[in-house]
């Protein structure tokens, strides 16, 4: 054995060994913000941006299922779910982005979220004709909505 396979050895079973034994331990954990006066609360829904953060992180959800059950209606052979696909998809992309913008209080969240109002509309017009017969899409189209509604409001 050369010394330096040794010395990487003996280095991972000394760190192997520190970490079981901290493992055990309950660590009290206190808020992030409690050592960060002024950020209280920044990504936890509570900041100036929290109600389009919370609308955006929504539809961003909510698209993802939409996205999910199109793609299965599609390989079932209903080809009448293809706009709506594409427009969910669009959402599911725009939407975390979004969110993200607005839980870290970005100035640039509501650009960004006015920016995505002619996509979730879009999605609101795809997903209409479907909201009578497929849950998915009546949520899809309840959640993009509010998320207008809270862009147009910053």
């Amino acid at each position: 054995m050369q010394r330096r396979d040794f010395t990487l050895g003996l280095f991972a079973a000394a760190a192997t060994a520190s970490s079981l034994a901290h493992a055990g331990k309950e660590k009290v954990s206190k808020p992030a913000a409690a050592d960060h006066p002024g950020h209280h609360g920044v990504g936890a829904g509570t900041g100036r941006y929290a109600a389009l953060a919370q609308a955006f992180a929504s539809c961003a959800g909510t698209a993802t299922e939409c996205v999910s059950h199109c793609q299965r209606l599609l390989a079932e052979g209903d080809t009448m779910m293809g706009d709506c696909l594409k427009t969910s998809l669009a959402c599911d992309a725009i939407c975390p982005a979004v969110a993200r913008l607005a839980r870290l209080e970005s100035d640039q969240a509501p650009v960004f979220a006015k920016a995505a109002i002619p996509a979730m509309q879009a999605c609101m017009d795809a997903c209409k004709p479907h909201i009578e017969h497929h849950a998915f899409c009546k949520a899809c189209f309840e959640a993009c909505g509010a998320a207008v509604a809270a862009a147009q409001a910053v």
